[in-house]
């Protein structure tokens, strides 16, 4: 009897086999199709990116989808979960053409790139990735690694299945994360009683949260939020080409919507019409893990951004007690830039000035030295305030001068005029 059981479950092993024989070259032959497809759509629209085989392109269908997470009504449920109005968000007048906050004056204020793995659990990992590096601007530059774990299994916002990165950043501004080694990450639901004895006790949080525009996002707003407050948490749509995505500018090409995805954008290049994105697919997939993606698909069928969640900065409070701290940190000032040059015409321009520590933006006050540059406004942010001002035509010699502000100085060069003599 024990006999025919083994020479029934060899007959099995062997069909299995077979199968495995028959359909490999079959499923492979398939996958590459699809990759030459991508690839004749990419060269048809005139695409700027490289489509290849990645750790997610040949995963099966259901597994791409798991690989997703976000909730496709996020924009209006973070207009509903929003605790306060959107915060003003200054447009940027000479800002610089490239903005990468992984590499700003050679510091890295992005974590590394993580993997989201067989759980839709994208939304916890961009709400984790840019609390981190809200707590890593605040520190000047210290790494900092948080659990998503716990936003999958404590907070409410979701599972993996699918959550929601409002939620989610209404848990980590109230209640915070605590650091990954406190509930290492398992790619399931598991229980939040895994987590580590007395985590709430020592959690990292956000100040606050809004979105990047009370109106239809474009893209101005995300990169006016990017400059003025750091890395920002943005939603998208993703269809079957994107799997593919190997390096260059994506853009949609071609195939069908699997669903809605939460990512970090982390930075953005004007000369590439591109912002520059961190994903949550490992380092296997893109351009070891990020991904630039074309401005027109704000607009496009990518819908890029059509829910943004710009972080107010770190709460700074592993004793989530109200009580003011007895000995707050040390409060500094920096400037976005030194100055700028403009040309015998004139014209406006603005500046940020970033406080950290204790400071106080409220008693701040920008100064002229000379009548011919004119400070036109101020703004305050939650973390920073932005001096606007405007350069009066020059007919004299070529001049400077400088605006003073919390110790600080920002220097205007004019040039003179050319008095319509040909160089």
């Amino acid at each position: 009897m024990v006999r025919g059981k083994n020479f029934i479950a060899g007959i099995c092993i062997c069909f299995a086999a077979l199968v495995l024989m028959i359909a490999g070259p079959a499923l492979l032959y398939a996958d590459q199709q699809e990759l030459e497809h991508i690839r004749a759509a990419i060269k048809a629209k005139g695409a700027r990116w490289h489509a290849d085989k990645t750790s997610v392109s040949e995963l099966s269908l259901e597994e791409k989808k798991k690989r997703l997470g976000a909730r496709e009504d996020e924009d209006i449920l973070a207009t509903a979960l929003s605790s306060q109005e959107t915060a003003p968000i200054p447009e940027v007048v000479g800002a610089p053409a490239t903005l990468d906050w992984r590499n700003v004056n050679g510091i890295s204020y992005v974590s590394p790139v993580k993997n989201q793995g067989s759980c839709g659990s994208c939304w916890a990992f961009a709400t984790t990735a840019g609390t981190e590096s809200q707590v890593t601007i605040a520190t000047g530059g210290l790494p900092i690694d948080l659990a998503e774990q716990i936003l999958v299994s404590c907070s409410g916002a979701g599972s993996c299945s699918g959550g929601s990165s409002a939620t989610a950043s209404n848990y980590i501004r109230d209640v915070g994360i605590p650091l990954e080694s406190c509930f290492p990450y398992t790619a399931t639901n598991n229980l939040c009683s895994n987590a580590c004895a007395n985590w709430q006790d020592n959690t990292y949080r956000i100040k606050g949260w809004h979105r990047a525009s009370t109106t239809t996002i474009t893209a101005d707003d995300i990169k006016n939020a990017l400059y003025a407050y750091g890395p920002i948490v943005a939603t998208m749509y993703v269809y079957e080409d994107f799997p593919s995505y190997r390096s260059g500018v994506y853009s949609y090409v071609t195939g069908s919507y699997l669903g809605a995805h939460a990512v970090l954008v982390v930075g953005y290049d004007d000369t590439q019409q591109a912002f520059i994105v961190k994903n949550s697919w490992g380092t296997g997939w893109g351009e070891d893990g990020y991904f630039m993606i074309a401005y027109s698909e704000v607009t496009g069928t990518s819908k890029f951004g059509y829910s943004t969640m710009v972080y107010d900065g770190y709460a700074d409070n592993q004793d989530p007690s109200p009580t003011p701290d007895p000995s707050p940190t040390q409060c500094s000032y920096s400037l976005s830039s030194t100055g700028a040059t403009f040309k015998a015409s004139g014209g406006t321009g603005s500046f940020t000035v970033y406080a950290q520590g204790s400071c106080s933006l409220t008693s701040l006050s920008a100064t002229s030295t000379v009548s011919w540059l004119r400070i036109t406004s101020t703004l305050i942010g939650s973390s920073s305030l932005t001096v606007y001002y405007a350069v009066d035509p020059n007919t004299g010699a070529a001049r400077s001068a400088t605006i003073n502000i919390a110790g600080l100085s920002y220097t205007v060069n004019q040039q003179k005029p050319n008095n319509g003599k040909k160089k």
